[in-house]
């Protein structure tokens, strides 16, 4: 019995889970993905003007003294750069710097999508670069602004 609700707690939270891509994380390990209101979508959903919660935790891989956000949004193959008001990790989130190895993290953004944002479908390429500017965390999450 203690096994089939195991089993089934596995399965439902695995179909509630956003639709990422590891897209290249190299000195952390990704253990969560989350958006507000994109928990059982393949594509994320965003309406102009509304603002939505991402959150990623991962675990740090390796020592480092920084944190840096970048943000692009990959569209018909072309990434562009997304500004981020503060890319400074260790001050924008709850993060406290150094990471340390085998240290886990939440790392938490609003996004606001703006009613002068155009309507299109586009891949959001999320990453948390280190002092090497190497991708402690790299995520692409399929998006739809409506």
């Amino acid at each position: 019995m203690l096994s089939a609700v195991i089993l089934s707690t596995i399965l439902i939270s695995q179909a509630w889970a956003l639709k990422y891509t590891d897209c290249g994380t190299k000195t952390g390990k990704i253990l969560s993905v989350q958006i507000t209101g994109c928990e059982e979508t393949d594509v994320c959903e965003f309406k102009r003007g509304e603002t939505y919660k991402y959150d990623v935790s991962f675990e740090s891989l390796k020592d480092s003294e920084t944190l840096k956000t970048v943000v692009h949004g990959i569209i018909g193959g072309v990434a562009l750069p997304f500004p981020v008001q503060n890319p400074n990790a260790c001050e924008s989130s709850d993060i406290e710097c150094p990471l340390q190895t085998g240290q886990t993290y939440s790392y938490g953004y609003e996004i606001e999508v703006r009613k002068s944002y155009p309507a299109l479908r586009a891949d959001v390429k999320w990453e948390l670069k280190d002092d090497n500017n190497e991708d402690v965390v790299c995520v692409l999450v399929p998006v739809k602004v409506v």
